[in-house]
């Protein structure tokens, strides 16, 4: 479970955002919405633990991110997976170079069946045969379900998503809820930043949603597949 208590944030200009309090569950699909500036991307980085809050703590299974031992923060980044909301082509030529990154954090997995993972994972996301593929060459949404896939490849516990349902289309909504579903019913957490909900996915808020701060949270059904 993820706790955050009273977390505030404060930039050059004074408090973005104090006093949130937020908890995701073990095998939750959460939607976290907002306007664009209201520090969605700083949310997500204070609930990884790469960035300490101004105000409050996270704590995640019992143990805080930020006070005392620096341990488990570091634990949690490494074991937590993060999909971006872009990600410099530079740094990587191909698509197999992202995977072969991703890899390092992947012991005991040999070539062979990490190859066949990665096969699996870029077709399940509409990319079959791109490993090969130039990411400069990649559009957006491409570029968006290749970094969901690279970070699959990890089987991360948590798995926090930047602009993910906006970057890959709409065309690509239905099949994602879906996934993250599947993802959840196996324990994991899902935990994605966006400015808007699809009008498609049903919520156990009745499409509502929790008010805290400028965010509202939305936290999908996961025992149905069933889209409006």
């Amino acid at each position: 479970m993820i706790e955050a208590f009273r977390v505030g944030a404060a930039f050059s200009k004074g408090t973005l955002w104090d006093g949130l309090d937020l908890a995701f569950d073990d095998g939750e699909v959460c939607v976290v919405t907002g306007p664009p500036a209201s520090g969605k991307t700083l949310l997500l980085r204070i609930l990884r633990g790469e960035r300490r809050p101004d105000a409050g703590d996270v704590v995640v299974g019992g143990e805080s991110l930020y006070r005392g031992d620096p341990g488990p923060g570091k634990a949690f980044r490494a074991s937590s997976g993060f999909v971006p909301e872009s990600f410099s082509p530079t740094a990587c030529r191909t698509v197999r170079d992202l995977f072969r990154l991703s890899a390092v954090a992947v012991p005991g997995v040999s070539a062979r069946e990490r190859m066949e993972r990665e096969e699996e994972l870029l077709a399940l996301v509409g990319m079959p045969g791109s490993q090969g593929g130039g990411l400069s060459c990649l559009s957006v949404s491409e570029r968006a379900r290749v970094a969901l896939a690279v970070e699959l490849v990890r089987s991360p516990r948590v798995l926090f998503t930047d602009m993910l349902l906006m970057n890959a289309g709409r065309e690509w909504t239905d099949m994602l809820g879906g996934l993250f579903r599947a993802l959840a019913r196996e324990g994991k957490t899902i935990i994605m930043a966006e400015r808007t909900i699809s009008e498609r996915w049903n919520t156990m808020e009745g499409g509502q949603g929790i008010t805290r701060g400028p965010f509202r949270l939305f936290r999908l059904p996961v025992a149905t597949e069933a889209l409006r």
